[in-house]
Protein backbone atom coordinates (compact mmCIF):
# COMPACT_ATOMS: atom_id res chain seq x y z
CA UNK A 1 0.00 0.00 0.00
CA UNK A 2 1.28 3.45 -0.96
CA UNK A 3 0.41 6.96 0.14
CA UNK A 4 -0.39 9.71 -2.34
CA UNK A 5 -0.23 13.44 -1.73
CA UNK A 6 -3.70 14.98 -1.83
CA UNK A 7 -5.64 18.06 -0.79
CA UNK A 8 -7.77 17.60 2.31
CA UNK A 9 -10.75 19.94 2.56
CA UNK A 10 -12.86 21.21 5.43
CA UNK A 11 -15.83 23.58 5.39
CA UNK A 12 -14.96 27.15 6.37
CA UNK A 13 -16.23 30.65 5.88
CA UNK A 14 -15.24 34.28 5.43
CA UNK A 15 -16.90 37.02 7.45
CA UNK A 16 -16.50 40.37 5.71
CA UNK A 17 -17.21 43.46 7.82
CA UNK A 18 -17.58 46.80 6.00
CA UNK A 19 -17.18 50.30 7.50
CA UNK A 20 -15.56 53.61 6.55
CA UNK A 21 -11.99 54.37 7.55
CA UNK A 22 -13.44 57.19 9.71
CA UNK A 23 -15.36 54.64 11.84
CA UNK A 24 -14.02 54.73 15.37
CA UNK A 25 -14.21 52.38 18.31
CA UNK A 26 -16.08 53.65 21.36
CA UNK A 27 -13.69 54.89 24.02
CA UNK A 28 -14.48 53.55 27.48
CA UNK A 29 -12.79 56.44 29.27
CA UNK A 30 -15.12 58.91 30.94
CA UNK A 31 -13.01 62.05 30.43
CA UNK A 32 -14.51 64.05 27.51
CA UNK A 33 -11.19 65.52 26.38
CA UNK A 34 -9.50 62.11 26.23
CA UNK A 35 -12.41 60.69 24.22
CA UNK A 36 -11.82 63.27 21.49
CA UNK A 37 -8.22 62.37 20.77
CA UNK A 38 -7.78 58.74 21.74
CA UNK A 39 -10.35 56.94 19.62
CA UNK A 40 -8.82 54.11 17.62
CA UNK A 41 -9.98 53.06 14.16
CA UNK A 42 -12.76 50.48 14.45
CA UNK A 43 -11.07 48.05 12.05
CA UNK A 44 -8.13 47.72 14.48
CA UNK A 45 -10.39 46.76 17.37
CA UNK A 46 -12.16 44.18 15.19
CA UNK A 47 -8.85 42.56 14.12
CA UNK A 48 -7.67 42.46 17.76
CA UNK A 49 -11.00 40.95 18.86
CA UNK A 50 -10.73 38.27 16.14
CA UNK A 51 -7.24 37.38 17.31
CA UNK A 52 -8.36 37.19 20.94
CA UNK A 53 -11.24 34.91 19.84
CA UNK A 54 -8.70 32.48 18.32
CA UNK A 55 -9.44 32.83 14.61
CA UNK A 56 -6.83 31.70 12.09
CA UNK A 57 -6.64 34.93 10.11
CA UNK A 58 -8.05 38.47 10.05
CA UNK A 59 -7.00 41.35 7.79
CA UNK A 60 -8.11 44.92 7.10
CA UNK A 61 -8.41 45.94 3.44
CA UNK A 62 -8.59 49.55 2.27
CA UNK A 63 -10.25 50.84 -0.88
CA UNK A 64 -8.88 53.57 -3.14
CA UNK A 65 -12.01 54.26 -5.16
CA UNK A 66 -15.67 53.60 -4.42
CA UNK A 67 -18.74 54.60 -2.41
CA UNK A 68 -20.32 53.68 0.91
CA UNK A 69 -24.07 53.30 1.52
CA UNK A 70 -25.33 55.18 -1.54
CA UNK A 71 -23.04 58.15 -1.01
CA UNK A 72 -20.97 59.94 -3.61
CA UNK A 73 -18.11 58.12 -5.32
CA UNK A 74 -14.88 58.87 -3.43
CA UNK A 75 -11.21 58.42 -4.28
CA UNK A 76 -7.82 58.72 -2.65
CA UNK A 77 -5.91 61.75 -3.86
CA UNK A 78 -2.21 60.89 -3.80
CA UNK A 79 -1.08 60.74 -0.20
CA UNK A 80 -4.13 62.55 1.19
CA UNK A 81 -6.30 60.02 3.06
CA UNK A 82 -10.04 60.00 2.39
CA UNK A 83 -11.97 58.86 5.47
CA UNK A 84 -15.18 58.39 3.46
CA UNK A 85 -13.76 55.40 1.57
CA UNK A 86 -14.71 51.97 2.82
CA UNK A 87 -12.57 49.54 4.75
CA UNK A 88 -13.42 45.90 5.23
CA UNK A 89 -12.10 43.33 7.66
CA UNK A 90 -12.00 39.65 6.69
CA UNK A 91 -12.13 36.99 9.38
CA UNK A 92 -11.61 33.35 8.36
CA UNK A 93 -13.20 30.58 10.39
CA UNK A 94 -16.04 28.16 10.97
CA UNK A 95 -19.62 29.38 10.29
CA UNK A 96 -20.85 28.82 13.85
CA UNK A 97 -17.73 30.40 15.40
CA UNK A 98 -18.10 33.46 13.16
CA UNK A 99 -21.77 33.76 14.07
CA UNK A 100 -20.94 33.50 17.78
CA UNK A 101 -18.24 36.17 17.33
CA UNK A 102 -20.78 38.58 15.81
CA UNK A 103 -23.29 37.95 18.59
CA UNK A 104 -20.71 38.42 21.34
CA UNK A 105 -19.30 41.60 19.75
CA UNK A 106 -22.61 43.25 18.85
CA UNK A 107 -21.64 46.61 20.40
CA UNK A 108 -18.46 46.71 18.29
CA UNK A 109 -20.18 45.63 15.05
CA UNK A 110 -23.55 47.42 15.33
CA UNK A 111 -22.81 50.19 12.79
CA UNK A 112 -21.10 47.98 10.22
CA UNK A 113 -22.34 45.84 7.32
CA UNK A 114 -21.73 42.12 7.78
CA UNK A 115 -21.50 39.51 5.01
CA UNK A 116 -20.73 35.80 5.25
CA UNK A 117 -19.34 33.78 2.38
CA UNK A 118 -19.01 29.97 2.51
CA UNK A 119 -15.55 28.67 1.63
CA UNK A 120 -13.33 25.61 1.99
CA UNK A 121 -10.11 25.24 3.90
CA UNK A 122 -7.48 23.26 2.00
CA UNK A 123 -4.35 21.58 3.31
CA UNK A 124 -1.95 18.99 1.97
CA UNK A 125 -2.09 15.49 3.37
CA UNK A 126 -1.34 11.91 2.52
CA UNK A 127 -4.05 9.48 1.41
CA UNK A 128 -3.57 5.70 1.33
CA UNK A 129 -3.87 4.14 -2.13
CA UNK A 130 -4.21 0.43 -2.91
Amino acid sequence: MHETLTLLTEPAGILRIFMTSASRAQNRQQRPFARLFQRRPLYRDIVHAARAAGFTCSNAHFSHYGFWRSGEIQQTLGEIPNTLLSVYVDILGDHEELKAFCLSHDALLKDTSLYFKPAESWRFGMQPTP
